[in-house]
């Protein structure tokens, strides 16, 4: 895996040679930015699915546990169990684990929806020259990851607003 300043290098790299560009090159970019939107959706969702359904497993044993006359002469197990669950819930909530796997994949989603409709010539591509259809393709991709640049900011900001 990438670290963060080989990343952030890449992407200025990336930015400096945007003139130079050809097709090719562009879509090679815009494959590693979708199969990185999957990715991270995919990581998010398993942690979220994984952490939720295992404290719902944790809950649901709570008052099965309570019918075995062994079981029930110890409180302090229905208690352990339901304080298990408090850390599991404050790290989904934390992390942002669900808004983050929706934002992920709708932004992969909305990129690979772009790049069909330009292979297509559908959509607002099915008018004018190649090259007129490329810049709106290269337009239309670059305001979807800018869209989920601000999603960020948006959400990062949500998240002080709540902690006042």
């Amino acid at each position: 895996m990438k670290r963060k300043s080989e990343l952030t290098n890449l992407y200025f790299l990336e930015m400096n040679l945007a003139q130079k560009m050809n097709k090719d090159e562009y879509f090679r970019i815009m494959h590693n930015y979708v199969q990185y939107y999957y990715k991270r959706a995919n990581l998010y969702k398993i942690w979220y699915l994984s952490l939720s359904v295992t404290k719902l497993l944790i809950l649901a044993m709570i008052p099965v546990s309570q019918t075995f006359a062994g079981l029930s002469a110890l409180p302090w197990i229905a208690a352990g169990a339901s304080s298990l669950c408090i850390p599991l819930e404050s790290v989904t909530e934390l992390f942002r684990m669900k808004e983050k796997w929706v934002l992920y994949r709708k932004v992969g989603n909305d990129l690979m929806r772009e790049g069909r409709q330009y292979a297509m010539k559908a959509g607002g591509y099915q008018d004018g020259d190649e090259e007129k259809n490329f810049r709106v393709f290269v337009t239309n991709a670059e305001n979807i990851i800018n869209e989920e640049s601000s999603s960020w900011k948006q959400m990062i900001q949500n998240i002080k607003s709540e902690k006042v």
